[in-house]
C-alpha cells in the first residue's frame, strides 16, 4: 500500500466514520417519520418554562441547609527578629 493511500484511509477512519455515527443521530432525532413535525425536539412542541414551585412549602434536606462556621479569633502577629 503506498503512503497517499494509507495516510487517506487512516484519515477517513479516524474522522469520516465518527462525522458519519454523528450526522445519522442527527438525522434519526429529527424523527420525519411522519409522527412529529420536522423539528429537532423530540415532541414537536416546545413548552413554556417550568413553572417555580411556591415557597416555603417544603423544608430543606438537611445536608441543603446552611450551617453557621464557627467565629475564629482573630490571633496577633508576633514578628520575630531577623
Amino acid at each position: 500500500m503506498n503512503p497517499e493511500m494509507y495516510i487517506f484511509l487512516s484519515g477517513a477512519l479516524t474522522f469520516g466514520v465518527p462525522l458519519v455515527f454523528a450526522v445519522r443521530e442527527l438525522l434519526l432525532l429529527r424523527r420525519c417519520d411522519g409522527g412529529g413535525n420536522g423539528s429537532w425536539m423530540r415532541d414537536g412542541a416546545r413548552g413554556g418554562p417550568p413553572a417555580p414551585l411556591p415557597a416555603g412549602n417544603r423544608p430543606l434536606p438537611d445536608c441543603l441547609v446552611p450551617k453557621p462556621l464557627p467565629h475564629r479569633t482573630a490571633r496577633s502577629r508576633v514578628l520575630e527578629d531577623a
